[in-house]
């Protein structure tokens, strides 16, 4: 499929089946190309679920060494449990060490703290050590429910973590300050969130509260959740940060903000032309002096019965490091696929200059279809 518009040209390669079983997809990739894909399996049938901060599944994690075109399974060590489970919230810096944040800080303590867990890994995910904990001082968060109604005490990290020119980190955060207490308009034990950015000088030992992001209790369903953070490195906005957030559970828009000072301060949140959930966001590579093209994929959940055919996954662009965004490409659910469903979670990489991969799931909780897929999709300026 071959989609030609003013100023790009989309190709989207055909679907293919990565990891069987699996939902809502987590991408990482680094320097070297390796690959890494997390996703959420189905709980065993007896199950012995945590009093709070219940995942949404058994994670199950692939790597992929070859672009994205093969992949195996990884296995943590057999007494590392679990292993790492995250939102997407991995970081390879700048001495090649990998550092992965696993979803949840737990708290808060009664000084106010929040503890996390890192993993780090040297070998491209060879193996992995861990966990160790950090710190997040941020006594002016609480607790409170997910989307199902089940106890939630920590704040999430979730999409981005990235490293300063000077080498602080800067993390992305959904969850509730003690004013948040407005709920959700189809959970009504869950309060709408907001979106914070969090700062580290030690590699992520420890974090400090920069600003909020964007918190609006009128905003959407949710508030503001599922943020995904890019730093613009060439162009004319050069250092702008720039912030995706989702808003709702089906077809709230998604917002966007940045800032030009390094978080301490964000422009106030817009709508796109966009809805839907768990935005991912990148900046793809540009010839020298020229802005990289930002590319965005989002899944758009319109669950009619049958769904809807606007329903699925899509990735959409800006030309001009983010003040318009076009060129919605929508990536249809396979007909061989048996299923009609996406969770609409998806993950996103430039794995070579030009060319995208996106990770997706097909089906949906309790149906007997569900597994992750990817899909190239090249991209060139006309």
């Amino acid at each position: 499929m071959t989609i030609s518009v003013p100023q790009l040209k989309i190709d989207v390669e055909p679907e293919f089946h990565l990891l069987s079983g699996a939902l809502q997809p987590y991408l990482y990739r680094s320097a070297r190309g390796t690959l890494v894909v997390q996703g959420h399996m189905a709980y065993p049938a007896v199950y012995t679920y945590p009093p709070k901060n219940v995942f949404p599944g058994v994670p199950a994690t692939a790597i992929s060494r070859d672009g994205g075109h093969t992949w195996e399974l990884w296995k943590p060590a057999p007494d590392q449990g679990l292993g790492p489970t995250i939102e997407g919230a991995v970081l390879q810096m700048r001495n090649g060490a990998t550092r992965i944040f696993a979803w949840i800080a737990d708290g808060p303590s009664a000084t106010g703290d929040y503890t996390g867990q890192m993993w780090d890994t040297t070998d491209e995910w060879r193996t992995v050590s861990g966990p160790t904990p950090c710190r997040i001082p941020l006594p002016q968060a609480k607790d409170g429910h997910d989307d199902g109604g089940k106890p939630y005490s920590g704040v999430t990290f979730h999409r981005t973590v990235l490293e300063l020119p000077g080498g602080d980190l800067l993390a992305t955060i959904y969850c509730w300050f003690k004013e948040d207490n407005i709920p959700s308009t189809y959970e009504p034990k869950m309060n709408r969130f907001r979106c914070i950015l969090l700062r580290s000088g030690d590699q992520g030992q420890n974090w400090r509260y920069i600003s909020t992001i964007a918190a609006d209790a009128a905003v959407g369903q949710e508030g503001f959740d599922e943020p995904a953070m890019v730093r613009l490195s060439t162009g004319p906005r050069a250092g702008r940060l720039i912030c995706v957030i989702r808003t709702g559970p089906r077809s709230d828009p998604l917002y966007q903000c940045h800032s030009d000072d390094e978080g301490q301060t964000w422009s106030t949140p817009r709508p796109l032309p966009l809805r839907g959930v768990d935005p991912d966001l990148v900046e793809m590579s540009a010839a020298a002096g020229e802005p990289g093209i930002l590319a965005l994929s989002f899944g758009w959940r319109v669950l009619t019965d049958p769904p809807a055919a606007e329903h699925g996954n899509y990735v959409a662009f800006s030309t001009d490091q983010g003040e318009s965004w076009g060129y919605a490409t929508h990536l249809p659910i396979e007909a061989h696929s048996g299923a009609t469903r996406s969770t609409c979670y998806t993950g996103l990489r430039e794995v070579e200059p030009g060319k995208l991969l996106v990770t997706f799931d097909i089906g949906w909780w309790g149906t007997p279809v569900r597994y992750i897929g990817r899909r190239f999709v090249r991209v060139s300026r006309v």
